[in-house]
């Protein structure tokens, strides 16, 4: 399992984000994707890859990859995710694998 953070380039907080867009926010749009109740704030699957993504403190989300075929599409997913969030919120975002 792959473990990352996203956080705002700025280190500053991110606005709050409401619970009812975390699907169209977090879901990599250009994989397909499906919500499924899992661990954390919101999980989704694509293909035999669990996404799951919390929100535990002010400034950062932590995202757990499990399943992905390489750390490469792992990658892929997330980053995905921190240009969607930061899209979302108007904050430049950055990620950072923290565990292979």
């Amino acid at each position: 399992m792959a473990e990352y953070t996203i956080s705002t380039a700025s280190g500053d907080e991110w606005p709050v984000l409401p619970r009812n867009e975390f699907e169209a926010v977090l879901q990599p749009r250009s994989f397909a994707c499906d919500a499924v109740d899992a661990v954390g704030d919101h999980s989704f699957r694509t293909g035999d890859t669990t996404v799951s993504a919390s929100w535990e403190l002010p400034s950062t989300w932590y995202v757990y990859v499990d399943g992905a075929p390489s750390l490469n599409v792992a990658d892929a997913i997330v980053a995905e995710m921190a240009q969607q969030l930061g899209e979302a919120t108007r904050k430049t975002a950055n990620y950072y694998r923290i565990t292979d």
